[in-house]
């Protein structure tokens, strides 16, 4: 099954968009299905790139989707919000060729499908406020900064979980679940140490190879963009 991409820029070039061929015929009975792809090759996934990513889903004409991530992670609300859009796929499959850090994880482990390349990384998705790990946070503080930072959370452990239970699979024993729960939350590590695939594999997440092209993709992305 082939994909097909059309790409546009945005603001500084930090974001490409998705595609609307999905199909092209080759005679009078033959038809060859395109799956859509939505690169994010982005340091930071903010609002606006949120926006372009969900209006590119909306369009979608049919149930499958490529997510391609090269990401430091961003906004947590833009990710929560691109990863809930990811779940309404029937056959979805993220490719992380280098990195997918911090919300670009959460991003990735909402997909049916995940392929990493061989140098490829995970990492925690803990939330981080005023550049201050949320855990590191005083407990009996009152202030509403620490407050608010304490429901983002909590919040995002509750939708790791939910995540994590239905990536795993409903097999997956309640031990194998809070093991990934304690790595993805980064309770022993720094937020954005690696996770290898070897490391996601042992966490009982599938997990895929991602074929080279990939890495070749982000790689152009890169040169026609970021320098």
């Amino acid at each position: 099954m082939k994909r097909a991409i059309i790409t546009t820029a945005v603001a500084g070039a930090a974001f490409v968009g998705a595609t609307y061929l999905l199909r092209r015929q080759q005679g009078p009975r033959a038809v060859e299905r395109h799956t859509p792809v939505i690169p994010i090759v982005t340091p930071v996934i903010d609002f606006r790139v949120a926006e372009m990513v969900l209006e590119a889903m909306e369009h979608l004409p049919n149930d499958e989707i490529t997510l391609v991530l090269h990401t430091q992670g961003g906004c947590v609300l833009s990710c929560v919000m691109i990863a809930n859009g990811l779940r309404r796929f029937a056959a979805s499959t993220a490719v992380v060729p280098y990195m997918a850090i911090s919300g670009g994880t959460l991003i990735a482990l909402n997909a049916t499908r995940l392929e990493m390349g061989r140098n490829a990384a995970l990492s925690a998705v803990d939330p981080i406020v005023s550049g201050v790990r949320v855990k590191y946070m005083p407990e009996t503080s009152q202030d509403t900064e620490v407050l608010s930072a304490r429901d983002y959370a909590r919040s995002i452990e509750d939708y790791l979980r939910t995540t994590l239970t239905a990536r795993q699979g409903s097999s997956a024993s309640l031990a194998v679940v809070n093991r990934a729960m304690s790595r993805l939350m980064g309770d022993h590590t720094p937020h954005e140490w690696p996770i290898t695939m070897a490391e996601v594999a042992q966490l009982g997440i599938p997990v895929e190879p991602a074929p080279s092209r990939w890495a070749n993709f982000v790689d152009e992305y890169r040169r026609r963009w970021w320098r």
